[in-house]
């Protein structure tokens, strides 16, 4: 009887263990400054965010990731290769939307939205008790955090600032700290690389460069784009505007920049560019100077970890290539992808 009663009280404290580890939850503080609450190991999430997909990946987490935004083969066309299950992954929303039904069915511990979602979207998925977290991957109040285009009194520290943060936060969420730190010190460590071989640029002596887009469509001020071109010895000519814009013709004659960068995702354009006489008038045409970004540079408005530990380099190496001839560029970029993506890295450079 003794005994029954000894088995009965452990299985009872088993019990309580249980159900008390079920419900411990933690806090954390996302990149709108909100207080969140979460489950003390997140095992299921829904990422609405390519950006937060890209760190996701590179931080381990797959396996706690069950639902993806829409439109990621647009924006990671390549993820797939780290993360095969995406083919098959369920697409409860977007950037900007979300299928509540789809959302609920997948029983999400979190989900992780862009800082410039709707609030009502993410009401709407807080007052069904999941909570969210808002990633923005730089370093800004309330009012510029929430914004598409932000205006950034010094993009360069708000951006370094922001994605130290953003790593650190999805790190949290998913249990990877450790992980995060590797990933951050990487970006660190390769930064220096361009600092040490570029030194110092006069400002008049910089290379002109314009991040040509589908539609006539650039980065000014205020996004990434901008603090790449300028840490890699660039000076972005659109940088008068705000945001991302609509430019014309008669602005990128009047720019007339020495170098053209396409994104990968948009390589398209370029044929059109070289074929079109008025682009031909641009000095980067007539001297056959435009460059297809690799998947791994990602010059997007907001940076990716690779962007800065990869694609700050690259982007220097083809303004200042005599300054950076002992950079092996095949040899670092198949280390970080080997090192973060599980995978060695099959693009083109």
């Amino acid at each position: 009887m003794r005994q029954v009663l000894k088995c009965a009280v452990l299985a009872c404290a088993l019990l309580l263990f249980w159900a008390a580890s079920a419900m411990a939850e933690r806090t954390v503080v996302d990149q709108l400054g909100k207080t969140v609450t979460l489950p003390d190991q997140v095992k299921r999430s829904v990422v609405l965010m390519h950006h937060a997909l890209d760190i996701g990946v590179q931080l381990g987490a797959q396996d706690q990731i069950v639902g993806v935004m829409e439109q990621w083969r647009k924006y990671l066309p390549d993820a797939v290769n780290a993360f095969p299950a995406l083919e098959k992954m369920s697409t409860p929303g977007d950037l900007k939307a979300v299928n509540m039904e789809s959302l609920l069915a997948l029983h999400p511990d979190v989900v992780i939205v862009t800082h410039y979602a709707p609030e009502d979207m993410r009401k709407q998925i807080e007052a069904a008790g999941v909570p969210v977290v808002g990633v923005s991957l730089y370093r800004a109040d309330y009012e510029q955090a929430s914004r598409l285009n932000p205006k950034l009194k010094n993009p360069d520290e708000a951006y370094t600032k922001g994605m130290i943060e953003g790593v650190t936060l999805l790190g949290d969420v998913y249990g990877k700290k450790e992980r995060a730190a590797k990933l951050i010190g990487t970006i660190e460590k390769n930064r220096k690389i361009v600092a040490e071989h570029l030194g110092g640029v006069d400002y008049d002596k910089r290379v002109s460069c314009y991040m040509a887009n589908p539609e006539l469509h650039t980065y000014g001020s205020g996004k990434y784009t901008g603090v790449i071109m300028d840490r890699a010895g660039g000076r972005n000519v659109a940088a008068e505007l705000d945001g991302y814009q609509e430019v014309n013709m008669e602005d990128v004659l009047r720019w007339n920049p020495a170098v053209l960068f396409v994104q990968s995702r948009y390589k398209s354009i370029v044929p059109e560019i070289k074929a079109d006489p008025v682009w031909g008038q641009v000095d980067a045409v007539k001297n056959a100077r435009i460059y297809i970004t690799p998947e791994y540079v990602k010059p997007w408005g907001h940076p990716t970890p690779e962007s800065m530990a990869l694609g700050e380099i690259w982007m220097a190496k083809k303004l200042y290539p005599e300054k950076f001839a002992d950079v092996d560029m095949p040899a670092l970029v198949n280390d970080y992808y080997e090192t973060f993506y599980g995978i060695p890295y099959k693009g083109e450079h």
